[in-house]
């Protein structure tokens, strides 16, 4: 594991914050490159990848915050916004985004459905990135393993264990390629997010079994019922937009 990949003048640069900026810069550059042949308006993108960056940031920490509440008990009020010290959730960042598209859309009066399929790729791109961080951080890992590919984290025990951050690296690269090729086949706006909903949720759902994560319900983690709930939502728009176009036909 290496938390800090050097210093620079006493000032420590973390390899996960290190790798979350390059998830960033990778969707910002490759996305706007492509901007145009898709029409989509370079500025309008720019103002929501600023917009996003920020909105992510804090939903995933307010996020993990109120998931992780006795963890802060006690703690001064200024602990919550203390990002260097780890602790973000996906899930919340993701929905606090969503919403500051629909209304940053809605301001403008542009297509939100247009703007989040073009995008969702690139999400999915950038969280393969960051869970790169999340390996050489040692966060997210999993269970112990006999498996030949089992890493040990020495911060935490020396058993090997599930490197569940490779699995979810692996899997968001996976949905990246295959959100890029259903682009040509897209059928409707808003087809490329709902299978980018599913295909996370299913990809989430399974991993979690193998990472260290506790049961809130059913036996299931907080991780795995939210994976559910994306996965019933994309699955449920998906059939009901597959008989809609049927039914034009």
């Amino acid at each position: 594991m290496r938390p800090v990949l050097f210093e620079i003048g006493g000032f420590a640069i973390y390899s996960y914050g290190a790798m979350l900026f390059l998830a960033f810069s990778a969707a910002i550059i490759w996305s706007l490159k492509e901007a145009e042949a898709e029409g989509i308006d370079q500025e309008h993108l720019f103002e929501i990848f600023i917009m996003s960056i920020i909105l992510s940031l804090l939903g995933s920490r307010f996020a993990y915050v109120f998931l992780n509440r006795e963890l802060f008990t006690g703690e001064p009020w200024w602990k919550i916004f203390a990002f260097r010290e780890g602790g973000l959730t996906f899930h919340g960042g993701l929905i606090l985004a969503l919403l500051g598209g629909i209304t940053y859309c809605y301001y403008r009066r542009v297509s939100f459905l247009k703007y989040v399929d073009f995008l969702s790729p690139f999400i999915a791109l950038g969280y393969a990135i960051t869970r790169i961080g999340c390996f050489l951080n040692g966060c997210c890992y999993g269970h112990i393993t006999d498996l030949p590919w089992g890493v040990v984290y020495p911060v935490i025990d020396s058993y090997p264990r599930h490197p569940t951050q490779i699995y979810a690296s692996i899997s968001a690269l996976i949905i990246f390629i295959a959100l890029r090729y259903l682009k040509k086949n897209k059928y409707y706006q808003g087809f490329i997010f709902l299978y980018f909903l599913v295909l996370y949720g299913f990809y989430r759902f399974f991993v979690e079994f193998f990472r260290v994560s506790p049961a809130v319900l059913w036996g299931l983690s907080q991780a795995q019922i939210a994976s559910l709930i994306f996965i019933a939502f994309g699955a449920l728009l998906l059939l009901y937009q597959k008989h809609r176009h049927k039914a034009d036909i």
